[in-house]
Formats: C-alpha cells, sequence, structure tokens
C-alpha cells in the first residue's frame, strides 16, 4: 500500500464550502516550491507538445494520461507533509506502477472514444455533420437543427462527466493503494458522487482561477494548473483515506517497477 494508511470503509461525505479548503490548500502546497512547481508545469506542457507533433503522440499522451496524475499525486503529497516540493517526484508514476497506469490511461482512451462515436452517430442520423462542415460566414442552420445540436451536446456532457467523476482520483489510488483500475475507477465514482456539492464549488473556483491566470497573458496558468493539481490530492485525502496511524512513505528516487 507504499506506506500510507488504508482507505476508509467509504468514501468521507464532505460540505458545500469544503471545495474552497482544498483549492486554498493546493496553493498551500505550491507554497512549498513555487520555482519547482512552476518548472513541472512547463515541462509537461513541452513534453504534451512535442508529443502532439509526433504520428502517434496523441494516442500516448493518453496513455501517459493517469501516469502525470500519480506523479502530481506525488509531489503533492511532499508538500502535504510539509517538504520542499521535489522536480522529480513528477516522474513517480513511471518507476512505481507504470503498467496499471498506463492501462488505465488506455481505458479512458476507449471511454472518451466511445462517447465520441455516439455523438458522432447522433450527428450522422439528423444529418448534422454537413451543417458542422459549412462556411462559418455562410452557414444555414435551422431551429430543428440548432435543437439537435444541443441535445447532442447535452448528451456528450452526461457522459463525459461521469468519466471524469470515475478518474479523477484513480491515479492516486492506483499509485497509493494497489487498487486495481476497475475499482480505482469506481472509488473514484463514488467519492467524486457523495462530495457533488463541494466538488460543483470547487469547479466553480477552478473555472473562475483558470480564467484569471489566462487574462494574466497565460503566465497566471503557471501558478493556477499546478495549485489545482495539489488540490485534487488534498481532495482525495479528506475523502478516502484514514489517516488514523498513517506512517510516512519512505522516498526511492531511483529504480522502475512496471
Amino acid at each position: 500500500m507504499n506506506g500510507l494508511s488504508p482507505l476508509r470503509q467509504a468514501p468521507a461525505r464532505h460540505p458545500l464550502s469544503r471545495g474552497w479548503v482544498w483549492v486554498r490548500s493546493g496553493f498551500d502546497i505550491f507554497n512549498k516550491g513555487m520555482g519547482a512547481s512552476v518548472a513541472m508545469v512547463v515541462f509537461w506542457f513541452g513534453v504534451g507538445m512535442v508529443l502532439d507533433l509526433l504520428p502517434a503522440g496523441g494516442l500516448l499522451s493518453q496513455l501517459l494520461y493517469m501516469v502525470w496524475g500519480a506523479g502530481w499525486a506525488v509531489v503533492a503529497a511532499r508538500g502535504y507533509r510539509g517538504e520542499a516540493l521535489k522536480f522529480n517526484d513528477l516522474f513517480a508514476g513511471f518507476r512505481h506502477k507504470l503498467t496499471p497506469l498506463m492501462l488505465g490511461g488506455l481505458l479512458v482512451l476507449a471511454l472518451f472514444t466511445l462517447i465520441g462515436l455516439v455523438c458522432v452517430g447522433l450527428l450522422s442520423m439528423w444529418g448534422l455533420l454537413s451543417v458542422l462542415t459549412q462556411d462559418p460566414d455562410s452557414m444555414v442552420v435551422s431551429a430543428l437543427q440548432v435543437q439537435q445540436l444541443l441535445i447532442v451536446l447535452l448528451v456528450g456532457m452526461m457522459l463525459v462527466i461521469p468519466v471524469l467523476m470515475a478518474v479523477t482520483f484513480a491515479p492516486a489510488l492506483i499509485y497509493f493503494h494497489d487498487v486495481g483500475i476497475l475499482q480505482a475507477a469506481r472509488l473514484s465514482f463514488a467519492g467524486c458522487w457523495r462530495n457533488m456539492w463541494p466538488f460543483f464549488w470547487w469547479g466553480i473556483l477552478c473555472a473562475i482561477l483558470l480564467l484569471f491566470g489566462a487574462v494574466l497573458l497565460l503566465v497566471g496558468l503557471l501558478v493556477v494548473i499546478p495549485a489545482l493539481n495539489y488540490s485534487i490530492y488534498v481532495a482525495y485525502r479528506d475523502i478516502f483515506v484514514d489517516e488514523e496511524g498513517e506512517v510516512t512513505p519512505p522516498v526511492t528516487p531511483f529504480g522502475f517497477e512496471a
């Protein structure tokens, strides 16, 4: 179980105001290593941009989704313990639990692909694909087509949200607790469902902060994005971890484990 205390019998339920605590705590962790956090998010973005240039880069990015998520969780864990953040921790998912984390990324890719196929199927059934390929300057759309497009959008959102709920905490659960991929997805979904209102408030705060960061010539995002990543770790601990009798995990800087 990688040194952490056991999981709770059931995910804890928190009030709406807890969403603010998670965000604030994320920024507290960011303050434990501002330079390291900025360097990590720049490197993270840089790797993503390089992968996008490769023929199968998009696929590889999806497979690494949970690997990076575990890395951000390990970085946050160090800051949560009051220690200075370390850049090397971002690669923890490559050294430990790499195989299940990548399989989790494959599951996410499969689910989003399925959702995309459902939406494309609806667009095709209603003859809306040709509408979306029209020149925006000369596009003509009827009221019925607008309604159908909104329905497709709504269906897509209704399918995407449960998937996001299932993957939010999955990387941390897989990495820290040796939880299987499907069980991690189930627990993550249950944790989000039981804390729907604090996550609703957390989501509003995230949207505001991301908008504010974008307004600041994108420089603010170098602060906001790592802080929000850390806030997910704080929420994970709040919801899933039984902290009584917790043992501080040893840090292994070198070596790889699939």
